[in-house]
């Protein structure tokens, strides 16, 4: 097997087994608050997480004290995004929140002109007027607006800028450090809303919360190794997968199903992404 396909099957992988997690936090929230799911999840990637960390970099499981700024920044980002997603899901289907939340890389591409002083093309307000139209698509607004699917949306714009603070968060720090301080910090942030809506989990609860912390850090292992393999061009691409993941799961899990209006919403996110991908592939391989 080639180095590009070993890329390819492992973020397809990736793409295919989060929605998992999404569901569990469904499945969760029904008897307990976002806020709770959210800080559990953390919790138990964290627990997991930790001692491999320590054992690795003997000690210095965190990113350097200079470089904590912009880790800050990024995990706030994170912890509102992931809550604001727990939250919509509690309401909507998870092919919709997942299809609304995808809008978070176009916003991410335009916030980096602005935050990083990445030039603005043509590629970029078209996938920029795509994505606005698709994320107008799957609101409806003038008919009946769900808030399951605004906050969603809400959730994708902060992935955006997450995705812009991790790119300012590089450098001098492994993406373990990132991954153990984006964690422990989130739990910590997490930790007094989820005293404050506290509900005892079951048994059967607390190994889902610790399933969710492993299929999470497990995605992640898959994503950095595809990018050992392949280019980022390739991959993007394949993050797609988590739509048809979603609404499987929506629909074998709860019975749900998106829309009419969301799958033409989510292929006009989608062609924005795709937009984006493939402009700077053409980039690349010209250069």
């Amino acid at each position: 097997m080639s180095s590009q396909i070993k890329g390819i099957a492992f973020m397809a992988m990736s793409s295919a087994i989060i929605p998992i997690a999404d569901g569990i936090a469904k499945v969760l929230s029904e008897n307990h608050s976002a806020l709770l799911v959210s800080s559990g999840r953390y919790f138990a990637a964290s627990f997991l997480l930790l001692p491999i960390a320590l054992l690795k970099h003997k000690g210095s499981a965190l990113p350097p004290r200079h470089r904590l700024k912009p880790h800050i920044m990024r995990t706030l980002l994170m912890v509102v995004a992931m809550t604001l997603f727990y939250v919509s899901i509690v309401t909507i289907d998870l092919a919709t929140a997942v299809s609304a939340f995808f809008v978070g890389p176009v916003v991410g591409s335009v916030a980096a002109v602005f935050m990083l002083g990445e030039k603005m093309t043509r590629a970029k307000l078209v996938a920029l007027v795509l994505g606005f139209a698709g994320a107008i698509i799957i609101a409806r607004p003038g008919a009946t607006m769900s808030p399951g699917v605004l906050l969603a949306l809400a959730s994708g714009v902060c992935y955006g800028f997450y995705l812009v603070s991790t790119r300012l968060a590089s450098g001098e720090t492994t993406p373990l450090q990132a991954l153990v301080f984006q964690n422990v910090f989130g739990t910590l942030l997490l930790l007094p809303q989820a005293i404050m809506t506290w509900t005892t989990p079951s048994d059967m609860e607390i190994l889902l919360l610790l399933a969710m912390g492993a299929i999470s850090l497990l995605c992640h292992t898959l994503t950095i190794n595809a990018f050992r393999h392949a280019d980022a061009t390739t991959l993007a691409p394949l993050s797609y997968v988590e739509l048809i993941t979603s609404a499987t799961i929506g629909y074998v899990w709860f019975s749900q199903l998106p829309e009419a209006n969301v799958w033409i919403g989510a292929a006009f996110v989608a062609s924005a992404g795709l937009v984006l991908i493939f402009t700077r592939k053409s980039a690349t391989a010209a250069a």
